[in-house]
């Protein structure tokens, strides 16, 4: 490698390093927001697992409405109930739901700003992270914000998120309303505006400008548009509210666990979300909110800026790549530096390394599943340190592309990789721009700015000429270098940073936005460094990710303080007087009988004294078609959480007189003392219907000791018994 590109090199890893440290959290000074008063609060919040329908549930209501009561606001508790508003083909969640609704009218409101929380957690974890440290911003805002602002002003903490966005499903639809969500999805991390509601540019214009910490980027947005993860804001957006959703996600091996307490919050985290959501409420408190709903923008951060422009410039500008990689393509022929057959099929072949570094990231974590049993069971795809195995993927992925360059200029020549290499991004860049919307500048500008480079570098290149009249003939390389690495900053930040900052969101799903940024950063790398060795740098990366994914179960040790994460359930039949132990993996043949659902390995259990609800028939009589109608009363045993009614097929359901549809069932959280009223539409003759209850406490079960260094992520023990109706 020449010195100058050594340099170039040096330089733009430095980039990336910027790029992440700046984008971290506590790198700038702390706002109006007491970080050290959040986190008392979260302290009084998760001291032990509060799921819906438990008595430590209620203590932490009371406590949140007693807190809000003493700011002065009008505070109500909201009851209702929620089903779960998503396609759902089995057991449907439901339950009855407590929000916690705080208010302030506006001195001339143009509509109603809503800092929003959910305040129950999961049964399995203290819930310090999620979402203790979004309850704490919303108490320390509504501590901060003035007693008197021009709009009216709600503090929502919303029930049931955990057991199925409940508490959100239940609010009333309402208008002229901008929510700020906070949430989290580990316990470190940058706190991300990861969504914004559509038809929403102005209010991203205002989060950009306000918020001291910007941290956004349209792209992962349209990416979580095509998975599952959801949060109560969908069902925000759904209701027509205007707003944010917000959350950090690093450290997700706490993600629902025991260690999602206290001692293990990141401060620091807590500070940024607290930063964030103050000053952008504080705007948005005397805004003109009817101003804020027009278009969608493109948006993505850079250290210490977010940039954003209008949704309908993303295709112009990606076609703009694409020219100036076309004209770079056009110049080098010009001038006889590649040929055009041999750089598209260099640019064809770029293809392999990006696909097999999305490969790499997308197996690395089941690969390590299957090498150390352990893993598999880690609900997030992470490690409690990661830190080995994420050094192994970057350098495979170096390794392999290393590997391509060696080979692809055996194939098409010396030059044509270089070029090849930005013509796919910039085509990727397009295509991400048709297919993707909001996603394609993390490819694009890294194509521009490259190809300006590269035209620029051209421009200085000389046969043995100056510069400039006087200069001296050894400055052109030197410039033709810095013209190269200016070029390829937007990729440092872009695409170098985002595969960094990629890892946050966990080795399952992080490691593919990892693989894949890494390898077409190192395409776009490929002219600073057309002069290395790349068999020799492929041969030292693969012994590096050969060394690092050894080096990773030494480091990543399983003790008291990062335990195995098991999924243990407990079931019991109480018609037959027989009870197994359950853990998802491979399926039992009894698995349907005794959780109602495939999917639990099964082996015997003592027996313990936990009751079925009771079911009795109301009215029995013919149904829709040749079927009949059942009215049952579903009465839960004691104080148990969850009360539920689980079939063999779906079928028309309705609870309460509220229809569900079509479904196998429904769990009802916090069920009613004196029970519900189902009614059935069934097929004609005997259907078998199974009738449950479940406590989060596997200490029922007699003789039942946890496993050393173990963690239960989601303890239940269910009693059930089958009714032939």
């Amino acid at each position: 490698m020449t010195r100058k590109a050594l340099f170039g090199l040096a330089a733009l890893v430095a980039v990336v390093a910027l790029t992440v440290w700046a984008q971290s959290p506590g790198t700038r000074a702390a706002t109006a927001f007491d970080g050290s008063r959040a986190f008392t609060d979260v302290q009084a919040i998760a001291r032990a697992p509060h799921p819906v329908g438990t008595s430590e549930h209620d203590r932490v209501r009371e406590y949140l409405v007693a807190e809000l009561r003493r700011l002065g606001l009008d505070v109500r508790v909201q009851e209702g109930v929620g089903v779960l508003p998503l396609d759902h083909d089995g057991v449907v969640p439901m339950g009855r739901v407590r929000n916690i609704v705080a208010e302030r009218p506006g001195t001339a409101p143009t509509g109603r700003l809503v800092v929003a929380a959910h305040y129950d957690s999961v049964p399995g974890a203290p819930g310090a992270s999620d979402d203790g440290a979004g309850v704490a911003t919303l108490l320390e805002v509504a501590r901060r914000l003035p007693e008197s602002t021009r709009n009216d002003l709600a503090f929502l903490l919303t029930d049931g998120e955990e057991a199925g966005l409940l508490g959100a499903a239940a609010l009333p639809p309402g208008g002229r309303t901008v929510v700020l969500n906070n949430e989290a999805r580990g316990n470190r991390g940058a706190v991300m505006m990861f969504r914004a509601s559509g038809d929403s540019g102005p209010l991203v214009d205002v989060y950009g400008s306000a918020a001291p910490h910007p941290m956004a980027d349209s792209g992962f947005a349209a990416v979580l548009s095509l998975l599952p993860n959801n949060t109560d804001f969908y069902v925000f957006e759904k209701n027509g509210w205007l707003g944010l959703d917000s959350a950090y996600s690093g450290g997700g091996a706490y993600y629902h666990t025991p260690l999602d307490d206290p001692a293990h919050l990141s401060r620091a985290s807590l500070q940024q979300m607290g930063d964030n959501t103050l000053a952008v409420a504080r705007v948005l408190a005397d805004a003109d909110l009817e101003r804020l709903r027009g278009g969608e923008s493109v948006h993505f951060t850079i250290p210490w800026l977010l940039v954003r422009y209008p949704a309908w410039l993303e295709l112009p500008i990606a076609l703009g790549g694409l020219v100036l990689a076309g004209t770079l393509l056009a110049v080098s022929r010009r001038r006889g530096l590649i040929r055009l057959p041999r750089t598209a099929a260099a640019a064809g072949l770029g293809l392999v390394p990006v696909l097999v570094a999305g490969a790499a990231g997308f197996f690395l974590w089941p690969l390590l599943g299957m090498l150390r049993l352990e893993y598999a069971g880690m609900f997030t795809g992470d490690p409690y340190r990661p830190w080995p195995y994420q050094g192994a993927l970057a350098a495979l992925v170096v390794a392999l592309t290393a590997a391509w360059w060696a080979l692809a200029r055996r194939i098409t020549g010396e030059r044509e990789p270089a070029v090849g290499g930005v013509l796919l991004v910039a085509l990727l860049g397009v295509a991400s721009a048709v297919l993707l919307p909001g996603g394609s500048h993390t490819l694009v500008w890294p194509a521009l700015f490259a190809s300006a480079g590269g035209l620029a570098a051209e421009a200085v290149r000389s046969r043995g000429t100056a510069l400039t009249p006087g200069s001296a003939p050894g400055a052109t390389p030197r410039f033709r270098s810095v013209a190269l690495t200016l070029g390829l900053v937007p990729a440092a930040v872009l695409l170098g940073g985002g595969a960094v900052l990629g890892f946050d969101i966990g080795l399952e799903l992080g490691g593919v936005q990892a693989g894949l940024y890494l390898a077409l950063f190192l395409l776009l790398l490929s002219p600073l460094l057309q002069h290395v060795r790349v068999t020799a740098v492929a041969v030292a990366a693969s012994t590096a990710a050969a060394v690092l994914l050894a080096a990773g179960p030494a480091v990543d040790r399983f003790d008291s303080e990062h335990p195995r994460q098991a999924h243990l359930a407990y079931a019991l039949d109480t018609g037959s007087g027989t009870a197994v132990w359950g853990e998802p993996g491979a399926t039992s043949p009894d698995s349907a009988r005794y959780f109602g659902e495939d999917g639990y390995g099964t082996r015997p259990a003592p027996v313990a004294r936990l009751a079925e609800p009771r079911l009795t028939v109301v009215r029995s009589g013919p149904g829709p078609g040749a079927g009949r109608r059942v009215v049952v009363r579903l009465t839960p045993s004691g104080d148990a959480p969850v009360v539920g009614l689980s079939l063999e097929r779906a079928v028309p359901v309705s609870v309460d007189g509220r229809a569900l549809g079509r479904r196998k069932g429904f769990a009802y959280h916090a069920p009613p003392a004196g029970g519900v009223e189902v009614t059935l539409d069934l097929p004609a003759g005997r259907s078998a219907v199974r009738a449950f209850q479940e406590v989060y406490d596997l200490s029922v079960v007699p003789g039942f000791r946890p496993a050393p260094d173990t963690a239960y992520l989601r303890p239940s023990a269910v009693a059930f018994r089958v009714h032939r109706l």
